[in-house]
């Protein structure tokens, strides 16, 4: 069974070997293979200032994938999924809709019907994952992140009850 964790200092290191397993997720993300701390704190304070909660996803004693999501995007008053990311040695096993479905819970006992991803262009094996979920796009916007320009598909996905 899938648990989240909320992420605190003494879990850097779980969170640090999460992020760095998808090279190919980094250089979508921050242009480089490898998020250093300094990436991860600067990511971690952006969110913190709009409100985002993130979580480690455990089962059993193994820390298998991060959880980021907002309850209210200051920019169009909906929920938003920042980040669903499975340790790369585990995709591939499941862990992605699984955490999915661990969200959506947790999503409906908050009483969210409707949320929305934002999957950055040239992440494509993202893009079929969550296409593959039932999530559907809405539109396309440019916008930049981290002082780069980049485009961003949005989708959004109801929630069944």
């Amino acid at each position: 069974m899938l648990s989240m964790v909320e992420i605190s200092e003494d879990l850097l290191q779980a969170e640090m070997d999460i992020l760095n397993s998808d090279p190919v997720f980094n250089r979508v993300t921050i242009d480089s293979e490898v998020m250093s701390p300094e990436d991860l704190a600067r990511d971690k304070e952006n969110g913190s200032k709009i409100g985002a909660e993130r979580y480690l996803i455990k089962e059993g004693e193994r820390f298998v994938g991060i959880l980021e999501f907002l309850m209210l995007n200051p920019s169009d008053n909906c929920t938003w999924l920042g980040l669903l990311q499975v340790d790369k040695k585990l995709q591939g096993h499941g862990y992605g809709p699984r955490m999915l479905d661990l969200y959506l819970e947790e999503m409906r006992r908050r009483n969210v019907s409707l949320f929305r991803i934002g999957v950055l262009e040239g992440n494509d094996p993202a893009l079929g994952f969550w296409r593959h979920q039932g999530f559907e796009d809405i539109k396309m916007v440019k916008t930049v992140i981290n002082n780069r320009n980049k485009t961003v598909f949005v989708l959004e996905k109801k929630i069944e009850c």
